[in-house]
């Protein structure tokens, strides 16, 4: 036994610790009054249910007594906050259970080092000390090997190394033989006589008598009482220790809770697997919708811009009323007027169709666009050969075309100059005068080069043979004066006609609006995808909390050994945010692809940094929130509950 004037480590006085069941109170420990010296060898006796746990999770700091005063190195227990308790355990006390609590996933030395992770000793310094610990306890040629792997006896000196590997003044034994053979019980006491003799302090919970015979002192409790104490001068405070500040660790960094996420997630990497599908499939919606989106919204404007935004485009039929493609309200004539406004710098009139081109025994089906020499002013169009219309051919009913890169590589395929050709075209044949430089296509495919050109009067006689046109674009010489003009333009044809039986568009201010309006889709496309990627975060909580549930007895036991409430708070926070990275990443892959393999489909796709950095943000912030409730759940557990657990 320790001389009487060796410092208290541990002081109970009047320790009470009653259960509320229904309307029964069950009194664990009933009015304890326990004194424990430095270097002690103290077992505590009794049968199942005589409040022999109780006691031992009191003396941990697992638990509080519900009165009485508890003291631990002249601290006092109830007045501490819970992440001193969590210093306590993880300095002072080292925990040897009798059903070794190890962790199946982690090897022996993982295993012992892991108390060591919230004492903030360096990862190779942990390691070494394990692997000098387990050398020490004889099982130095199993370090790697899992619980699984290893006999009772193996495990549970595994545990006592753990134990140690914080330098614990106290070793709480629960039960350590209980589920060993009586060879290996006895080697496990020896151990603890070992530590004992080298200034541990070790209590020793047994319902063994034989096995509390190894120790120097034999208290035995029954029904919450204490019964019988070996040592006569238990309860005589002959020294008092000196009392140190006790502080609080800071938490463990958030690298080694990433690490420790890892970990844990490729040891469960179907659960993980489970918790990243919702995820990946809301992230990948949302970048392939919003790419779909921008891809059409580029499409029309790319459209509307290739015919400048500085033109006015006047189409037949009212406002109120829906042009059929066939409305005769514009005519040549009107075109003559607008052409003679002051700040309309060209005006070309259009009428459009569809007709088959053939050289040779090849043909091609394209636009045809009747229009006149303004047209490329217009379009802002140049030739790659050739020439375009004169007034002289459009006055002489000329059989001529002017055709698209596309319409040159279709029929032309061996070569031959197109520039001179006759071609066969609506029942008719046409001398090939001039080629417009290549523009290429949309986004959306469309093929801006598949045009045949030809002459206004020659179109309006042998091709359509009505006397009215399709449109009317009109090029302002300055866009800053496009509005006034615009009125003008309304202006004049109302009076010429009678009435608005046209539309005037602005390309400026169509361009803003398609803008605005495709935006709004795009947002609208993204929203709805956006939808599954909270479902996903709902999956995250879900799979989260049954993770919690799985994990109670790793949860407590890493309470025992030290953590503190806010590790297993940041480590579960941690563990959802990595999954949800993890799920983002793969996502933002998985929607990139998926967009890609769409176009090509011929559906018009753009890219653009702002979804895939949204979608990003957006599974982080649902890790972080559908995260922290079972978290929070996982750092307000009970460890006693959770290390009762098989």
């Amino acid at each position: 036994m320790a001389e009487a004037d060796t410092p208290v480590l541990i002081s109970l006085r009047g320790v009470c610790r009653y259960y509320q069941t229904g309307d029964v109170v069950v009194k664990a420990l009933d009015d304890v009054s326990l004194t424990i010296r430095q270097g002690e060898f103290v077992a505590v006796m009794g049968q199942s249910g005589s409040g022999k746990s109780t006691l031992m999770n009191i003396l941990g700091c697992l638990d509080r007594p519900t009165a009485g005063e508890y003291q631990v190195n002249g601290h006092d227990v109830n007045q501490l906050s819970p992440d001193q308790l969590a210093a306590l355990r993880l300095k002072t006390f080292g925990f040897v259970f009798q059903r070794y609590q190890l962790l199946s996933n982690l090897t022996a030395v993982e295993n012992v080092a892991l108390p060591a992770v919230y004492a903030h000793i360096p990862k190779e310094q942990r390691q070494l000390r394990a692997a000098e610990l387990l050398d020490k306890l004889g099982v130095g040629e199993r370090m790697y090997h899992t619980p699984g792997e290893l006999s009772g006896g193996q495990q549970q000196r595994v545990s006592i190394a753990r134990a140690m590997i914080n330098g614990a003044e106290v070793i709480l034994a629960d039960e350590p033989t209980g589920a060993l053979d009586s060879a290996t019980g006895v080697q496990v006491l020896a151990m603890l006589k070992q530590l004992n003799a080298e200034g541990v302090t070790v209590i020793l919970i047994t319902h063994d008598a034989e096995v509390a015979a190894h120790a120097e002192r034999q208290i035995q409790i029954h029904d919450g009482r204490l019964l019988s104490d070996s040592a006569a001068d238990s309860f005589i405070d002959r020294q008092q220790p000196e009392i140190q500040p006790l502080q609080a660790y800071k938490s463990v960094s958030a690298l080694v809770s990433v690490l420790t996420a890892l970990q844990s997630l490729r040891n469960n990497w179907f659960r993980t697997l489970l918790t990243l599908l919702g995820i990946v499939i809301g992230v990948a919606a949302v970048v392939a919708m919003m790419a779909i989106g921008e891809g059409g919204k580029q499409q029309v404007l790319q459209r509307i811009e290739s015919m400048g935004t500085n033109l006015l485009l006047v189409r037949p039929g009212g406002a109120n009323n829906r042009n059929s493609g066939d409305t005769a309200t514009l005519t040549r004539d009107d075109a003559s007027a607008l052409a003679e406004l002051s700040g309309v710098s060209a005006v070309a009139p259009e009428r459009n169709s569809f007709a088959t081109i053939r050289f040779g025994n090849r043909d091609y089906s394209g636009r045809t666009r009747a229009t006149t020499e303004d047209y490329l002013k217009v379009k802002d169009w140049q030739l790659s050969q050739g020439t375009f219309f004169t007034e002289e051919d459009m006055e002489s009913l000329a059989p001529l075309l002017v055709v698209g890169q596309t319409i040159v590589d279709e029929l032309f395929v061996n070569g031959e100059n197109p520039i001179g050709q006759y071609v066969f075209m609506s029942n008719g044949v046409y001398q090939i005068v001039g080629v417009l430089e290549a523009k290429g296509a949309t986004a959306g495919g469309n093929d801006l080069d598949e045009e045949v050109l030809v002459p206004l009067s020659t179109g309006m006689v042998r091709i359509f043979g009505r006397e009215y046109l399709s449109s009317i674009t009109v090029k302002v010489e300055n866009t800053d004066d496009i509005d006034s003009i615009e009125a003008e333009v309304t202006q004049l044809l109302a009076a010429r006609h009678g009435s608005e039986d046209f539309t005037v568009n602005n390309t400026a201010s169509l361009i803003e609006a398609i803008s605005e309006t495709q935006d709004t889709l795009t947002w609208l496309l993204g929203s709805v995808a956006a939808i599954s990627l909270f479902v996903g975060g709902i999956g995250v909580m879900n799979i989260m909390l049954v993770s919690v549930s799985e994990r109670r007895r790793e949860i407590g036991l890493r309470i025992a050994t030290g953590a503190k409430p806010g590790d297993i708070l940041q480590q579960f926070n941690i563990e959802a945010l990595v999954v949800c990275c993890l799920g983002g990443v793969v996502g933002v892959l998985l929607g990139s692809a998926v967009a890609l393999v769409m176009a090509q489909l011929n559906i018009a796709i753009a890219f653009s940094l702002m979804p895939p950095v949204l979608a990003f943000a957006s599974a982080l912030l649902v890790g972080l929130v559908f995260g922290h409730a079972p978290a929070r759940k996982a750092s307000r557990l009970n460890p006693i509950d959770a290390l009762a657990e098989d």
